[in-house]
């Protein structure tokens, strides 16, 4: 297992900043503090450099008497460091060093050094103090949560205290079920699978050591376990059927006591990374169980597990597991955790992009290929459910002659009320399916995911449900190396063969062919993306995301910083809200999200904190790698994400007689600033939607509508540049229907009821 570069050779001379460092730690400090090495040294340790100066590090910081700057820096070097490698030498030295003063957690440390060394091990020097290191475990009683690290380490001391730790394991989880499941899973392992195991923890014991890259900790991808995984759920399902059966007592957060809900969510981890293909139906009989009582209730039997589950499925999403978790926010009544499982909800929907090779796949659910349909007979009446662009939909008709109903017979609620609960639950996990698979196709975006077009065809192309989906977005497919053609599977292409009673369209193909998703970020000439879109209205497709109509950057800036986003006032709590939603986290007063392959910085004027109010501006944006590095896409879909914070902050001002604190002096600031990128493609839909309407224009940050100016922005309407208060329909039932919308956004909705308001006044 490779994790870092070869390891230097013994003849070499360690770099100026080891040596600096190794002096600092091992001779006496200087007089004066200042003149120690410091973060840019530290920062400037490779992994194996690092692996060599820790047992320093740590003989000087388990060291009470040593000097406060040189302790100081030692735990600097533990913290900043990063990720260690370890040559067969340097790792027995740190475990020589861990020796000498023994902790009863060192077998977590000693575990990680392990699965982090690039070389065989040298088990003789490993031997000894791996024995004082498991024996400072099992005498400090460092069982329960250590059971991967404790038995990896004593695997290394040899049999008699293998044996030992195996006995007080299978001791102290003598009433674990689950726990006792997973210790004879690791019995039956060698050292390294439970060093790799040890590594997969929630709340790591090493949170100075970044964990391992996802290639290296999977390398056989668990296999040794899933067996244990699997009877581990299945044992957990079990428990959580009879607490609902009332077969066993309930009592609020007691379900999985101790390390078992550690137990379980390790092992729904391996099943989950592995794809293994019962994952699915065990999740979906533990999270909805899990999440909420047996009785009325508003507690859980375990609300630390169901959000380490939940976060589990957001981590390594698969379809199954994000209807599972679906259900479980359905089924939960306690207010915090609902918020908790809604946010990894539209985590784990977005990182199924992340899994291409999972996220294509959509169950069978019985509809009929070619029409999508599913007929289902019910008594004299027969409930037809329909996968379609608009939607899913139940209708009924007479089983004798086919005669469409208005609605469901009252005889059949009546007569067959769980035949009509499966309809309309069909229907609902049709919708789930077209909204799951339409937000990990957009979030392929940032990854530049591709696909192949014969599985592509097969799995999504002719699927009755993903077809409905897939036939509105534009793909393209790569004729030869670099030579892309876009197309439309709705729209049909001449020569291209049938697919569907739809009559979609798709080219002829060699089933190895790369397609991918059409970005107007690609488009080099502007008339491309105009092409597209005047196609999109004349066809009239409500497109499952914005894509034709996407907003695409291509800043000037070529470097890390772009002020693309600089003047607006942005309402704090507005843009602060958002980013909880959308991933953001807030790092030492600035936003920073990753986005593929870059980290995006946003910059305000002043200090950022949860729960701040007010006013502020983005004082600056910077991306790594730079702007100029990154694909043209990931960089525009950056961007995209700021544009989103900078847009909705903008748009924070709806009451328009709040005048309290000069709101309105600052949204003229906003009106005379030039339109962002969301505010330019809403420019564009808003000329072909009203083209041709008399008494309405479209200029470039506004339409007018007779002496009546709505800002493209904003929404905001005024009157010879006072605010005029504006009483839009809602769009309830009442409201007239509206003309059509290539994409679905509030404000572009306001701003057309608007002009209609306006021209009827």
């Amino acid at each position: 297992m490779n994790v870092a570069p070869p390891a230097p050779g013994p003849m070499s001379e360690p770099a100026p900043h080891v040596r600096r460092l190794r002096a600092a730690l091992a001779g006496p400090p200087p007089s004066d503090p200042r003149f120690l090495p410091g973060y840019a040294e530290i920062r400037q340790l490779t992994p194996h450099e690092l692996g060599a100066l820790l047992p320093l590090v740590h003989r000087v910081v388990a060291d009470e008497e040593a000097p406060g700057e040189q302790r100081r820096l030692a735990r600097g070097i533990q913290h900043d460091g990063g990720s260690p490698s370890f040559t067969a030498a340097t790792c027995a030295e740190l475990f020589a060093v861990l020796a000498e003063r023994p902790r009863r957690t060192d077998v977590s440390l000693a575990a990680a050094a392990l699965i982090r060394c690039t070389e065989p091990w040298d088990r003789a020097a490993l031997a000894g103090p791996a024995g004082v290191l498991a024996r400072a475990a099992l005498d400090g009683g460092a069982v329960a949560g250590y059971d991967a690290e404790l038995l990896a380490v004593a695997g290394l001391a040899g049999p008699d205290t293998e044996a030992e730790a195996v006995a007080a394991l299978r001791t102290a989880f003598a009433d674990l079920p689950l726990t006792r499941i997973a210790g004879e899973a690791l019995i039956a392992t060698g050292v390294r699978e439970r060093a790799l195991l040890a590594e997969d923890r929630r709340w790591t014991h090493l949170a100075h050591w970044p964990p391992l890259p996802a290639a290296a900790r999977s390398a056989d991808d668990g296999a040794w376990y899933a067996e244990g995984a699997r009877r581990v759920l299945a044992e957990a399902a079990d428990h959580l059927a009879a607490l609902h059966r009332d077969e066993v007592p309930y009592a609020a957060d007691a379900a999985f006591p101790g390390p078992e809900g550690e137990t379980l969510r390790r092992a729904a981890g391996v099943a989950l990374r592995r794809d293994e293909p019962w994952a699915g139906d065990l999740l979906a009989a533990i999270l909805p169980k899990v999440a909420v009582a047996p009785t009325a209730a508003r507690t859980l039997p375990s609300q630390s597990v169901c959000i380490a589950l939940a976060q589990t499925v957001e981590e390594l999403p698969t379809p199954e597991a994000v209807d599972a978790l679906r259900a479980a926010r359905r089924a939960v009544r306690h207010a915090g955790v609902t918020k908790k499982l809604e946010r990894s909800l539209r985590r784990a929907e977005k990182n199924l992009a992340k899994r291409p090779e999972v996220a294509l796949r959509l169950p069978d659910l019985g509809l009929d290929e070619s029409t999508g349909l599913l007929r289902t007979p019910i008594g004299p009446y027969v409930a037809v459910v329909a996968a379609t662009d608009e939607g899913p939909s139940l209708t009924w008709e007479r089983a004798d002659d086919g005669t469409a109903l208005r609605g469901t017979p009252a005889a059949v609620r009546r007569d067959h009320p769980d035949a009509v609960a499966a309809a309309r639950t069909l229907v609902k996990r049709i919708r789930t399916q077209q909204r799951t698979l339409a937000l990990a196709l957009e979030g392929g975006y940032v990854l530049n995911t591709t696909y192949r077009y014969g599985r592509w065809r097969a799995e999504l192309a002719e699927h009755p449900v993903a077809r409905t989906v897939i036939r509105r977005l534009v793909w393209e497919i790569e004729r030869a190396p670099g030579e892309w053609h876009a197309f439309l599977p709705a729209d049909g292409a001449p020569g291209a063969s049938d697919i569907s009673s739809a009559g979609d369209r798709l080219p002829e193909a060699g089933p190895a062919a790369a397609i991918r998703l059409w970005h107007p970020a690609r488009a080099t000439d502007p008339a491309e993306r105009t092409a597209w879109r005047d196609r999109v209205m004349a066809l009239a497709l409500r497109q499952p995301f914005r894509q034709v109509f996407r907003e695409q950057y291509a800043p000037q800036e070529s470097g890390a910083e772009t002020a693309l986003f600089e003047g607006p006032v942005l309402d704090a709590g507005a843009v602060l809200g958002l980013a909880v939603r959308e991933s953001w986290d807030i790092e030492d007063d600035v936003l920073v999200r990753r986005i593929g392959p870059a980290r995006v910085v946003v910059n305000f004027d002043g200090h950022l904190y949860p729960g701040r109010t007010g006013w502020f501006t983005v004082s600056g944006v910077r991306l790594d790698p730079p702007l100029g590095a990154l694909d043209p896409v990931v960089r525009s879909e950056a961007l995209r994400a700021v544009d989103l914070l900078v847009s909705v902050g903008t748009f924070a001002w709806w009451d328009a007689s709040d005048v309290a604190g000069g709101r309105w002096q600052r949204l003229r600031q906003v009106h005379a600033l030039p339109l962002g990128g969301q505010a330019r493609l809403r420019r564009a839909a808003l000329r072909r939607i009203l083209d041709g309407v008399d008494g309405v224009s479209v200029a470039d940050r506004h339409l007018t509508v007779r002496e009546h100016t709505v800002h493209l922005a904003t929404g905001r309407v005024s009157r010879a540049g006072e605010p005029v208060d504006i009483d839009v329909p809602d769009g309830g039932p009442a409201s007239r229907a509206l003309p059509f919308l290539p994409y679905d956004e509030k404000l572009l909705e306001r701003i057309v009821r608007t002009v209609e308001v306006l021209l009827e006044a």
